[in-house]
């Protein structure tokens, strides 16, 4: 136990598989639908590489900053503030807006936990610089896909639309100065058709057809990146479907389900105005939504086509890339060998995986079936039937993680299984490492089976592919996962979700002691067990991407402020990039004990009963999701200082009750307490060498003592929740005894009265 805990709460003293609570991060999120919906933007901050943790040598300490005080003022609230976590101030978005607390009908999306890669701007997202392939790997991208002798015989025709007068070539339908692209589209657009037409064949069924099409995907909305009118190939066959906004079997609709790849066409002048950056991120707004929407995607490939050149466009886990413009009219065999690229029959030369099969109602035109090859228990290769009922959960972004969960069946065992696909850094270790090692631990999902190089971004480059610093290649892992029952912002009573968090927290303690640290709490990693499952199993630990190897209870590196999701991260991970914070503290079980309290203050706080939320998002909790560190760390040490203020939250007592509030409470005195005693070593005067040390002591010794102490706290809110559920149960029981019995009584007197036999009284003789 901590030496020294504040003073029990006060009633007189004082917020992101969504909920989360559809705060800032979750807004931002690249989740717009079919054309004419609302596209969203996601925060991003720079990656920031680990530094080594502990100094070979011993230097003079830089000036520390005071300790964070256990204060409950709102002076010294202020003095924290102004003391330690002064950070580089930024321009502060609007608030988010009130939280949903069901997920979209449609295709599940997430917020990220991401901060670098999945969240942010366009520039946050791919970096700042953009990389440009040589000519000669050009000319070879595709070549193989036709052949020459067949390219020259088209090219002959008068249909093809090609001319060489006087040794110059020329595409003679495109005129030679459009004034803008509306008088370019429908020229570049006959074209490319003569194309397809005269080489989109080959053996893969009358049911896969590629078209091209003209269409506006902008929906209106001002804020996309999406030019406007460009030209979009169409398509039918496996991996795609007429959209959801298009009625049952209309094949003439056009949207993200079933565009093959994009090809934005502009005027020769336009794109001199424009750099090769703006040139590559036009289309980003629509790529995410085809990366969303065919959840099998690899990559996306579009084209750029002036009235004399062209240039392809590729996008992926790991980022973008473009090749230099090539006359088309000088060399007609690259426009020919693009076309065909990108209007392929082979899915997986469009970019898809063929590990994922859909079979599609000629009908309808909608995906009824679906199969997935992966690894069994044993390793060997098998097919799962894919739940297409449950739409798989998929992250909205383009480069990152790229996570995408399928719901699928085990040909095996007949039993429900979770099929999770992610796209790690080579420096990562795979999750299926940290899923091995925790086999047989209560209340962490288990892992049946897993494939941990299914593809590569390298593949997709070219050999000699040198990027900016902001590139990294991404490595494709598949991992096969025992289903679990709800997200816990799904629960239906008190006793549930507080049973849940418990089972949890226990689960990370075993965690801990077989030496992994999780990295990222949040309410969309617990999930609830199956119903009626046993203690330790109701609630489930899930996601692994961040976790990281640990000694007593201390990762092996720095903490990396980018890691996990921003609504629920300690203050020390916050503090990470403060310039005073040196150096960085390992990142430890503390750190997650504290997230586990910000999952518990945004279910408590946040939601009035089952599936009613607080509306709006109250502050104290909207604000910790704010791409700002400093402003999302503040209302967070007003909690710890001050704790809530009770009369903006009636419903602690209204539905709660007090033993979920006296849970809250003590915990939040707890980790308070914790962070207090992690910013006096901040603080301290020392070596870097002594730093650490201090830091190491400090965490090992309350490691067991603050679990066991949490534990406590959620066994005697657990069984006082069980002692009022009861009594309540038998009022209502009684209540309704009574009611009934009422009924009857009133039923019986406002009735007609039955006639009862006279007695007859016998007569003397």
């Amino acid at each position: 136990m901590l030496s020294t805990m504040p003073e029990p709460f006060q009633d007189t003293t004082q917020y992101r598989y969504q909920t989360r609570s559809r705060t800032r991060a979750q807004n931002e999120a690249s989740t717009r639908k079919e054309p004419g919906g609302t596209a969203q933007k996601q925060p991003a901050t720079k990656k920031k590489s680990p530094r080594p943790r502990k100094a070979t040598h011993k230097k003079a300490p830089p000036k520390k900053a005071a300790p964070i005080p256990p204060v409950t003022s709102r002076a010294a609230r202020k003095q924290a503030n102004d003391a330690q976590l002064v950070l580089p101030q930024k321009s502060k978005p609007n608030a988010p807006p009130a939280p949903q607390g069901q997920p979209h009908p449609g295709r599940v999306h997430e917020s990220s936990s991401e901060s670098s890669s999945d969240q942010g701007s366009v520039a946050a997202e791919f970096g700042e610089d953009i990389y440009i392939t040589d000519e000669h790997w050009v000319s070879a991208l595709y070549n193989t896909l036709v052949e020459p002798c067949a390219v020259e015989k088209f090219l002959r025709k008068r249909t093809s639309g090609y001319r060489k007068p006087r040794g110059k070539g020329q595409w003679t339908q495109i005129p030679q100065d459009p004034s803008d692209r509306i008088e370019l589209i429908p020229s570049v657009m006959s074209i490319i058709s003569r194309i397809v037409d005269e080489f989109s064949h080959g053996s893969a069924g009358d049911d896969v057809t590629r078209e091209v099409v003209c269409t506006d995907f902008s929906g209106g909305d001002p804020e996309r990146t999406n030019p406007g009118i460009c030209l979009c190939i169409r398509a039918t066959g496996p991996s795609f479907e007429i959209p959801p906004t298009a009625p049952a079997g209309d094949s003439e609709h056009v949207g993200y389900t079933n565009a093959a790849s994009i090809i934005l066409v502009k005027p020769e002048a336009e794109i001199a105005t424009e750099s090769d950056y703006k040139q590559a991120t036009a289309l980003v707004s629509d790529l995410r939504q085809i990366f969303a929407q065919q959840p099998n995607r690899n990559f996306v490939r579009s084209l750029i086509v002036t009235e004399k050149s062209v240039r392809l466009a590729h996008y992926d886990r790991g980022g973008m890339y473009l090749t230099p413009f090539i006359n088309f009219h000088d060399n007609p065999s690259i426009l020919i060998h693009f076309v065909l690229g990108l209007t392929s029959r082979d899915e997986a030369l469009l970019g898809l995986d063929a590990a994922i099969q859909w079979t599609i109602d000629p009908d309808t035109g909608r995906k009824v079936a679906g199969t997935l090859r992966a690894p069994n228990v044993r390793g060997e290769m098998v097919v799962y039937s894919l739940d297409v009922e449950k739409s798989p959960f998929v992250r909205p972004s383009i480069v990152g993680r790229g996570t995408t969960c399928w719901h699928a069946t085990d040909p095996e065992t007949g039993k429900g299984v979770v099929i999770k696909d992610t796209w790690r850094t080579t420096d990562r270790t795979p999750e299926s490492e940290f899923l091995v090692d925790a086999r047989g631990i209560p209340g962490v999902v288990q892992m049946i089976s897993h494939q941990d190089d299914c593809a590569s971004t390298a593949a997709f480059r070219p050999i000699d592919f040198k990027a900016g610093a902001g590139y990294q290649n991404r490595i494709k892992a598949r991992v096969v996962l025992e289903e679990c029952a709800e997200p816990i912002w799904n629960f239906t009573s008190r006793y549930q979700v507080i049973s849940a968090l418990r089972d949890a927290i226990s689960a990370h303690r075993k965690l801990v002691e077989r030496g992994i640290i999780h990295r990222d709490i949040s309410t969309q990693n617990v999930l609830f067990g199956h119903p009626d499952a046993p203690e330790g199993l109701r609630g489930i630990l899930i996601d692994f991407d961040m976790a990281m190897r640990a000694e007593s209870g201390m990762s092996l590196d720095d903490i990396d402020p980018q890691t996990g999701t921003r609504t629920y991260q300690s203050i020390s991970v916050l503090l990470a990039d403060d310039p005073l914070n040196d150096p960085i503290p390992p990142h430890d079980y503390l750190d997650d004990l504290e997230s586990f309290l910000y999952v518990l203050c945004h279910i408590l706080l946040g939601f009035k009963r089952p599936g009613e939320l607080v509306e709006p998002t109250p502050r104290l909790i909207s604000v910790w999701d704010d791409p700002d560190a400093s402003t999302a760390m503040t209302n967070k040490v007003v909690l710890m200082a001050e704790g809530y203020p009770v009369y903006k939250f009636p419903h602690i007592k209204e539905y709660w009750g007090n033993s979920c509030r006296k849970l809250l409470e003590g915990m939040r005195a707890h980790i308070s307490n914790i962070v207090y005693q992690k910013s006096k070593v901040r603080a301290a005067e020392v070596s870097t060498d002594e730093r650490f040390e201090l830091w190491s002591a400090f965490v090992e010794k309350n490691l067991e003592s603050s679990y066991d102490y949490i534990d406590a706290l959620f066994r005697t809110a657990l069984a006082e929740i069980a002692s009022e559920d009861a009594k309540e149960a038998m009022q209502t029981h009684a209540e309704s005894q009574t009611s009934t019995r009422a009924d009857r009584k009133r039923q019986s007197e406002d009735g007609t009265q039955p006639t009862l036999p006279r007695k007859r009284t016998r007569r003397r003789a």
